[in-house]
């Protein structure tokens, strides 16, 4: 998948997220996620996805208050596109990725946030295949969210209504990636 991908079926989550388990309050942000597969859904289109589908996902985060490694991460920014070989929700799925840092952060914030990303969720991103800068923006308006790295990809999207937004008898099959508080 490129940077200039096309989603095809999208859940959203965006939330204040703590990133660590042991000090929840340490880092918190926001958290968007969009994977290339229904999160709600039947069980009939669900089997089929997690052999054909969901192998694409794109997770964006906007620090609020935190640091890495002894570096301020408030208003740094990073977006991961994950391609994998299979169903990303599938443990063990190979995978690879390239991330985009923002380049309205200090190069000090840039490499700290690398490090989070590399040190906390390597086994999620897989192979990190690249690392570019990029202008960064994560804004809501209203229910919906936008997520824009520079003139490479624009994202907007909108947390799910269920039970309009789903079939008839669907349910949550897919956990988000990182763990979420007031999801929304």
């Amino acid at each position: 998948m490129t940077p200039k991908c096309k989603v095809l079926a999208m859940g959203l989550l965006l939330a204040a997220v703590p990133l660590f388990a042991a000090n929840p309050a340490a880092i918190s942000g926001d958290y968007v996620e969009v994977r290339s597969n229904h999160v709600y859904t039947c069980g009939c289109l669900y089997s089929g996805e997690q052999v054909t589908g969901g192998r694409e996902a794109i997770l964006a985060w906007a620090f609020r208050q935190g640091e890495f490694h002894g570096v301020p991460l408030a208003q740094t920014k990073a977006v991961a596109v994950i391609q994998g070989a299979a169903n990303l929700g599938l443990d063990g799925a190979a995978r690879k990725s390239l991330v985009f840092v923002d380049g309205a952060s200090s190069e000090a914030q840039r490499l700290a946030v690398l490090a989070l990303v590399r040190e906390r969720f390597a086994d999620l991103l897989g192979e990190i295949q690249g690392v570019q800068t990029a202008s960064i923006t994560v804004a809501r308006e209203g229910e919906r969210v936008s997520v824009s790295v520079g003139e490479i990809a624009r994202l907007v999207v909108r947390p799910a209504r269920l039970p309009e937004d789903a079939h008839l008898g669907s349910f949550l099959w897919y956990d988000p990636f990182m763990p979420v508080l007031d999801s929304s």
